[in-house]
């Protein structure tokens, strides 16, 4: 059994807007759980209180209620350390190099798995992981953006954290950045690590993360660990026929007595129809075989599929 490595009870944060003392209330009685091992993403758009939620995990800010637990136990700042965090922008000191970074970053922060001897032989294996080790001597000032941003994947990853958060973790980054950040993510899933991916790619949702956490007005309205009560029933396939339109369908579904679609679409000779339950979708299939329509698609749904995520987002968007 999958236990929570990190759980959000009831979080809440005002902000005071200007000198009049407007409140805002930025996260709303937040609860939330990202379990161990897994990748979630946390998603939301500007605003939904996702940046307030992350600076409250690793404690840069604090709640006004509520509380933060790891591993069961409210969070230290021992637990700190086990953390690590990738910011959507590079905020590294430009005078220094690459190895120095490291250096540092590995002196704060002091990990149980290291002596500090063996600091020389961590840096250059990491280095090597992202590909830097002949820019070790370089300024940061002076690397690309897509150098930077896999520098500053090394510093949130050479202490070994078992929790890290990586914030837009691709932006900036070419075909070939691209690639090596994904394998650097699946690397992370295959040690086991929880990972809280916050991103608006949701092609690299589905294709990385176990989990999906959807964030509006401060609450999340949408998690694949916790569905809302609103949605009792949830398509889980889709079937698209070719060569037919609604009345006919309609007509097939009474003549045979089918079991009723959760949705229907119908536009341009192409009907296309969702359905709770795979034996559904079978059911459908033999009727149309035995009156010859042709079915030119029949495909499971995932959770974290791109059409669901999207419906999902234009709701909250809408909200």
């Amino acid at each position: 059994m999958t236990h929570a490595m990190l759980e959000i009870k009831n979080l809440k944060k005002v902000y005071d807007r200007d000198l009049f003392k407007k409140k805002q209330l930025v996260v709303n009685d937040l609860s939330c759980s990202f379990l161990e091992g897994q990748c979630t993403a946390l998603m939301g758009h500007n605003g939904a209180g996702k940046t307030t939620t992350i600076r409250m995990i690793f404690g840069l800010i604090t709640p006004d209620s509520g509380e933060i637990l790891f591993q069961g136990k409210p969070l230290t700042i021992d637990d700190k350390r086990c953390f690590g965090y990738m910011p959507e922008t590079n905020k590294l000191p430009t005078n220094l190099t690459c190895e120095e970074i490291l250096k540092h970053h590995l002196r704060v922060f002091r990990p149980k798995h290291l002596k500090p001897s063996e600091y020389k032989q961590a840096i250059e294996e990491k280095l090597k992981e992202i590909e830097l080790w002949e820019h070790r001597h370089k300024r940061v000032g002076k690397l690309s953006k897509g150098m930077g941003r896999r520098l500053s994947w090394a510093q949130a990853t050479i202490h070994k954290p078992n929790l890290i958060v990586l914030d837009e973790p691709m932006s900036g980054l070419d075909p070939l950045g691209y690639k090596l950040m994904v394998q650097l993510i699946n690397k992370l899933r295959a040690e086991k690590v929880t990972i809280i991916l916050c991103t608006h790619e949701l092609w690299s949702i589905e294709q990385l993360c176990d989990q999906v956490h959807i964030m509006n007005h401060g609450q999340v309205v949408y998690s694949t660990l916790k569905p809302s009560a609103s949605e009792t029933k949830e398509a889980s396939h889709i079937m698209t026929i070719s060569g037919s339109n609604a009345e006919s369908i309609q007509e097939l579904a009474r003549s045979h007595s089918l079991p009723l679609w959760l949705d229907m679409q119908s536009q341009n000779h192409r009907v296309e129809l969702s359905f709770e339950c795979y034996s559904d979708g079978v059911k459908w299939i033999q009727a149309c075989i035995q009156n010859g329509l042709l079915i030119v698609d029949f495909q499971k749904l995932s959770a974290l599929s791109e059409d669901r995520l999207i419906r999902y987002f234009g709701e909250e968007k809408t909200a």
